[in-house]
């Protein structure tokens, strides 16, 4: 059941991709110019996108929102790698996650070539690496980490030993 939720996540979140990617170059401009707008105002921007990335705040939304999106795409990627038992060792499945993960951002490129306004950037693919990349690995970290506690704790609930 686990692995079917995990699909369905991955699912959406590429549909929500997809969707935002096949807007035209001004509907989408508007739509980062009015978040931009907003987290300014809010002061939510000072928190949710550093100013290194770029001085421009309408540049670091649509950048940052690209990391956002594929951050979740990652880790829900490394659960469908995961649960689907794809890879087999946790290495291996980061692996297989981030292969995922980048053809489909090509793929996304590849769409935008098509979009009236819109432009194929193989930067844009390696700024969705950014978040795909982390989003993956943490994912797979915590299933680590939550497999040794458990490991750990079932090491220690065994029948008393005598002398304890």
């Amino acid at each position: 059941m686990k692995k079917w939720i995990a699909l369905a996540v991955t699912l959406a979140l590429a549909i929500i991709i997809f969707c935002l990617s096949a807007q035209p170059g001004a509907q989408s401009g508007a739509l980062s110019e009015q978040v931009a707008q907003q987290m300014q105002s809010s002061g939510t921007a000072d928190v949710l996108i550093p100013a290194w990335f770029s001085a421009n705040a309408y540049a670091n939304v649509r950048k940052w929102a690209h990391v956002y999106i594929y951050l979740l795409l990652g880790a829900s990627m490394a659960a469908t790698v995961h649960g689907w038992n794809i890879g087999r060792t946790l290495p291996r499945q980061g692996a297989w996650a981030v292969v995922f993960c980048t053809l489909y951002a090509v793929t996304d490129e590849i769409h935008q070539f098509f979009v009236p306004g819109r432009a194929m950037l193989a930067s844009d693919v390696g700024v969705d690496a950014l978040g795909f990349v982390p989003g993956a690995a943490l994912l797979l970290l915590a299933v680590f980490l939550w497999r040794r506690r458990a490991l750990h704790r079932n090491s220690h609930s065994g029948p008393d030993r005598a002398g304890d």
